[in-house]
């Protein structure tokens, strides 16, 4: 298993976000991570890579505690809503400043090519459009060849032609073995990329499945369960 939570439980202060939350992602697996805002999705991954300490239960990422060991790191890419960018620098001199930093020499021309900033590789982060900026995000993440990725809405800003090929990345990286926890609002996106879904409301695993078995379950499919959990004032918080 790439990455695992074990009836976990986690509060901030008397505010208890996640509630016993059961979660696994498995080698080769897009796994859609699916909650109104408030939910625990964020807290999940800050979890996940060790930032934060739960109260109770189990976690395991790539066979490590993340809170014992960095051993995981050279295994995990994370994008999220925060771009992490150096503005002033270029594309090309982030992705090779974040290349050293973690001892790796990639075929920089063609990684550029591979997400799609070619063309964008001299201009300064700071004047890239936002979906550019979540391109740069992406070619930063996969630098050092993870195996698990963490991504906190990665097609947000993207135009329908950039996020197709996104899609496509990402497809091929499962298809290579490696594993994808994502997060997103769009679901239709979750839809087509996802292999299974998780629902997230009140810090529990509310349900599990792929796309079709949630469509099965009525309520409107995907969409209609997520528009009742916002009925339900499940956000309640920014975490």
């Amino acid at each position: 298993m790439t990455l695992e939570f074990a009836s976990v439980v986690f509060s901030y202060g008397p505010h208890r976000v996640l509630q016993g939350l059961d979660l696994r992602v498995s080698p080769g697996e897009v796994v859609g991570f699916l909650g109104v805002n408030g939910s625990g999705k964020t807290t999940t991954f800050l979890l996940a890579t060790g930032i934060l300490v739960p109260d109770s239960g189990a976690i395991s990422l790539l066979g490590h505690n993340p809170r014992k060991t960095r051993a995981w790191c050279s295994g995990v890419g994370v994008v999220h809503s925060g771009t992490g960018h150096y503005n002033r620098l270029s594309v090309r001199r982030n992705l090779e400043f974040f290349a050293k930093l973690q001892g790796v020499k990639p075929d920089m021309k063609a990684h550029l090519a591979r997400h799609g900033l070619s063309e964008m590789s001299e201009r300064p982060a700071g004047q890239l459009s936002q979906g550019y900026r979540q391109r740069l995000s992406l070619a930063r993440a996969t630098l050092h060849q993870p195996k698990l990725l963490l991504l906190d809405e990665p097609s947000d800003g993207l135009d329908p032609r950039a996020t197709d090929e996104l899609h496509e990345a990402i497809e091929d990286f499962a298809k290579d073995g490696g594993s994808v926890l994502l997060t997103s609002h769009r679901v239709e996106e979750v839809e087509a990329l996802c292999h299974r879904v998780v629902l997230l409301s009140g810090g529990v695993a509310l349900a599990e499945g792929t796309p079709a078995e949630l469509s099965d379950m009525g309520g409107g499919g995907l969409r209609g369960k997520l528009r009742s959990l916002r009925g339900a004032g499940d956000a309640d918080s920014s975490r």
